[in-house]
């Protein structure tokens, strides 16, 4: 599958740290500390990509709609409405018509967003884990049917979802109260993150360019459509389509270059906020 690559061990790591038992009250301190400044400086990192023609100060993100900023945006905006309902501390409510709003995350390159960048997320469902994108929409269809009260986002790339075209039909006779998000870079951005990616053989071999858009094919069969390329436009017609209700698809135009760019920058940023917490940890400790 388009999914091979294993997520990354770090931010799983940390989550699995992050959410046993402290063995003493500095070592909680400690890890509540370096989870809170890596999540600002993230939201700081990508704080250009909120404005359209904002100037980036140094060391920043570009892109006016990086693909880690989308996955963060969906991730807070449905924790938040977790919180605010109360959904997630009632499992039973999501199961035979609750309400609780889940958030369907393709494999490939989106699970790996959330797995990264996305300290807070909501209910997260998906299929195969990190491989395999085979379906994707489908799946979300079934995922939306079975929460009917609170639906469901699904946030998905552009070979998954030009893998599964034969789902449009079945939204568009379902009509299933769900948001699909599709991230188009362009092709297969994950494998930018391979050692393939230095060969010559690259383009068009793995990397699978192509320029596809989802307008056309969603208006063929009557699904609601809105298109967005900077964050401000995202913001703006993903919470339309929540307030909605109702079935949307959003397709978001990043670049896949930009994308990988943007995780080698956040990488950088990871380390220097870790240093510098556990750097201040170890002298308030000694």
């Amino acid at each position: 599958g388009r999914g091979s690559p294993s997520p990354s061990p770090h931010a799983s790591a940390f989550r699995a740290a992050a959410s046993r038992p402290a063995a003493n009250s500095a070592a909680a301190v400690l890890r509540a500390s370096l989870h809170a400044a890596l999540d600002a400086a993230l939201d700081q990192a990508l704080a250009p990509a909120v404005r359209e023609g904002a100037e980036p100060p140094p060391g920043t993100c570009t892109s006016t709609c990086a693909e880690a900023w989308v996955a963060r945006h969906v991730c807070a905006v449905l924790a938040r409405r977790e919180a605010a309902t109360g959904t997630r501390a009632d499992p039973a409510g999501s199961r035979g018509g609750g309400a609780r709003h889940f958030l369907f995350c393709s494999s490939s390159l989106p699970i790996r967003h959330l797995d990264m960048y996305c300290a807070v997320a909501p209910e997260v469902l998906s299929n195969r884990g990190a491989s395999g994108i085979d379906g994707i929409l489908h799946a979300a269809l079934g995922a939306a049917l079975a929460s009917p009260q609170g639906g469901c986002t699904c946030l998905v790339g552009d070979v998954a979802a030009l893998h599964d075209l034969s789902a449009l039909p079945a939204l568009a006779a379902a009509a299933p109260p769900l948001t699909v998000v599709i991230l188009n870079n362009g092709g297969g951005g994950i494998f930018h993150y391979l050692p393939i990616a230095s060969h010559q053989v690259f383009t068009p071999y793995f990397d699978t360019p192509h320029t596809h858009s989802f307008d056309s094919v969603c208006r063929g069969f009557g699904l609601p459509y809105a298109a967005a390329s900077t964050a401000e436009a995202f913001e703006a017609a993903y919470g339309a389509a929540l307030a909605g209700g109702s079935l949307s698809l959003i397709e978001v135009f990043c670049h896949k270059e930009e994308t990988h760019r943007t995780h080698q920058q956040l990488l950088g940023v990871a380390r220097a906020v870790a240093r510098r917490v556990l750097a201040s940890g170890a002298r308030d400790s000694g």
